[in-house]
């Protein structure tokens, strides 16, 4: 690790920490060791430049005819490094981008980390982070102290106020930081202070090591027997982790439910007949054929497509026919749309003691998505937001969407393709007597959207947990939203923002930018 700032004092000859004695661990042995050879290739590589020398020509470099720079080639076990990344000097520019995807991010700590890598900026740090962050401060305060007793002084540590970080996949990690830090001065005119110090911290990789390792046989007692018999270290972890994880007990459930617990879908419909096609279908093979505890409920709107309408009541009657008029319960209304008025309709034919979700007609979903929403919907105690994956625009990424369903189930999740709606709530599941008790939806919003923050809202500030995770098998197809001039200013501000968001990815409309930039400046 090096740290640069003016004030600091040099660094020990031998770096931060003498390999030479024996209380010090082999681990920070090895580090220091590292550290020498990186400054020594870095003088080798500053010696060479002198001579004219540049640093990616060095490993066939030589001092003299006959004599090379580096005796021993690549592969040997004398190898001594490859100076061209090792003895590059310590700066923040050795990562040179040749394009726009070259360029390093930065992610900036604070209480909170806030990363350029989710939808949703600010997250937690991570006890990775912070342990390396601890480490780091405690090389520096040592770099810091190093000369404290002879100067009468001692500077302490109190708090990272910021810092940036990032990683350099090839050379190591950068680090800016911002430090509180304590001044005492205990000789002469003896005063503490606090004061504010910037550290430039670079932690160098070194190359790759190679070790082998037997895997040691070991006598282990075998649970159908007396008999020591012997088995490699990995299957007995594996086996200790499988006998682990069996004995865990579900996070809510004191135990495993005996049967299933029936799901009762609630689908507000206007319109999309060629959609409800598709989610019916999807329902029929999902659900019906595979005889899974579930019901779905569609609240049906008639209007001006009246087709619409119409071919969407006969697709429920033909399944109705087919498996039963409780397979799907069809609720019709001419009422102007209203989705949360919808799903109260849908509510009214349950009792308190059923199991609800809310579902959207553009969702794809799977057997597993319906054992996560049993498994993390208790009644009383919580309440599940699942954080679907939404699709981009297809016309962006040159893309034809299929009307069947399995298309969108094999593969499809990565960062190009859509995005974790974190801040999209309408996906719920919950126990009627809950919604209930929250206070139900607010049926007074019209138009699009916002009826499902508010109920998100409520929830936060009730007794009830509330479960959120991503589900990869919750897929939330793209299609057009048209927000209505006409809407409340907090509405048309989500309703645009969505709208951005289901576009692209920042890569995605950066290149769009880039090929039509012409064109907009002008």
């Amino acid at each position: 690790m090096e740290v640069s700032h003016a004030t600091l004092p040099p660094k020990p000859q031998n770096g931060n920490f003498s390999h030479r004695s024996p209380l010090v661990p082999p681990a920070l042995q090895v580090q220091s060791y590292q550290q020498e050879k990186i400054e020594l290739h870095r003088d080798i590589a500053a010696s060479m430049e002198e001579l004219g020398f540049r640093i990616r020509n060095l490993e066939n470099a030589s001092l003299v005819e006959g004599l090379p720079l580096f005796p021993e080639s690549r592969g040997s076990e004398k190898y001594l490094g490859d100076t061209s990344l090792l003895g590059l000097p310590g700066r923040l520019t050795r990562q040179q981008p040749r394009n726009v995807d070259d360029v390093l991010d930065w992610e900036l700590i604070s209480k909170t980390l806030y990363s350029w890598r989710d939808l949703n900026p600010r997250r937690r740090i991570g006890s990775c982070l912070k342990e390396g962050l601890s480490d780091v401060v405690r090389d520096i305060m040592e770099v810091i102290n190093s000369y404290s007793k002879q100067r009468g002084r001692v500077i302490d540590f109190k708090e990272i106020l910021y810092g940036y970080w990032r990683l350099d996949p090839v050379h190591g990690v950068d680090l800016i930081l911002d430090l509180l830090l304590v001044y005492r001065k205990y000789r002469g005119h003896k005063m503490t202070v606090q004061v504010r110090r910037h550290a430039y911290v670079q932690q160098t990789f070194t190359e790759i090591s190679i070790r082998e390792v037997k895997n040691y046989d070991f006598p282990y007692m075998s649970q159908r027997s007396s008999t020591t018999v012997a088995i490699p270290v990995h299957q007995k972890l594996v086996k200790h982790l499988v006998s682990t994880f069996e004995q865990i007990p579900p996070i809510l459930h004191p135990s495993p439910p005996k049967k299933q617990e029936v799901i009762n879908f609630v689908l507000p419909l206007s319109g999309r007949y060629k959609i409800f096609r598709r989610f019916l279908k999807m329902y029929e093979d999902v659900c019906l054929k595979r005889q899974e505890e579930a019901k779905l409920f569609v609240v049906l709107y008639q209007n001006d497509r009246s087709s619409d309408f119409l071919r969407s009541g006969a697709l429920i009657e033909d399944v109705q026919r087919t498996y039963g008029s409780d397979a799907v319960v069809a609720i019709y209304t001419n009422e102007t749309f209203s989705r949360a008025r919808a799903l109260e309709r849908g509510l009214s034919l349950l009792s308190g003691d059923d199991l609800v979700l809310f579902m959207d007609v553009d969702m794809i979903f799977h057997p597993r998505s319906l054992q996560r929403v049993r498994q993390n919907t208790v009644k009383e105690k919580s309440v599940y937001f699942p954080i679907v994956y939404s699709l981009y625009n297809p016309r962006l990424l040159n893309r034809t969407y299929p009307d069947n369903y399995s298309f969108f189930i094999d593969d499809i999740v990565d960062e190009d393709s859509g995005f974790w709606r974190q801040f999209g709530f309408g996906i719920v599941s919950l126990y009627k007597s809950d919604y209930v008790g929250l206070g139900g939806l607010n049926l007074l919003i019209s138009g699009w959207g916002f009826e499902d923050v508010t109920f998100y809202d409520n929830a936060i500030k009730s007794s009830l947990r509330i479960m959120r995770s991503v589900d990869p098998n919750l897929i939330h197809v793209y299609h057009s939203i048209e927000c209505d001039i006409n809407l409340d200013a907090a509405q048309k501000t989500m309703c645009l923002g969505t709208q951005a968001n289901m576009l692209g990815s920042l890569k995605q409309l950066q290149k769009v930018y880039e090929r039509y930039e012409e064109v907009v400046v002008s």
